[in-house]
């Protein structure tokens, strides 16, 4: 799909197919993760790519048992590495939230592109998650997705109006 397509589409997958993912497409996806920009370059991620059976029903259990973890060949999980971040971000923030944030939106361009879908979840319990992944303790989970070809699309509501989102010089 073209980028101009991606970005007028305003649908999420309802349902995904089980058709697998060729490596090369994981292989570019995980190119992009690579080339993301981020504060000072600093990537504070580490993204998991999950194909095992058992650990996407893990994860579904611990993401309100969200079937789409399960149907779809691949789950991803982005997860945020405070340590590694910019330490402070505008006075008051740690950049590892806006970083993730960035490399969520890559990997859903980029996905988009070769023809796959993402349906990021942020309902999740974290500390599961983390001992699913056997992450450390100081990763955070930032959010997980099904990775894979929609056998079903939803469409979602209209996006607002843009003067709603955009303004020039002043608020």
């Amino acid at each position: 799909m073209e980028t101009s397509e991606i970005l007028k589409n305003n649908v999420v997958p309802r349902r995904f197919s089980q058709t697998p993912i060729d490596e090369s497409k994981l292989k570019l996806l995980s190119s992009a993760i690579r080339s993301c920009p981020s504060l000072d370059n600093r990537q504070p991620w580490k993204i998991i790519f999950v194909r095992s059976e058992e650990i996407k029903r893990s994860l579904s259990a611990a993401c309100s048992n969200n079937k789409s973890l399960i149907e779809a060949p691949v789950g991803l999980i982005v997860c945020g590495l405070p340590d590694e971040a910019y330490p402070t971000l505008g006075g008051y923030l740690n950049s590892f939230s806006v970083d993730s944030g960035i490399v969520i939106g890559r990997i859903s361009l980029v996905a988009g592109q070769l023809g796959m879908y993402t349906d990021w979840q942020f309902s999740f319990k974290e500390e599961k998650i983390r001992e699913i992944i056997k992450a450390p303790a100081e990763c955070r989970i930032v959010s997980v997705s099904p990775l894979g070809i929609s056998s079903e699309l939803n469409t979602v509501p209209p996006p607002k109006q843009l003067h709603e989102l955009v303004s020039y010089d002043h608020f």
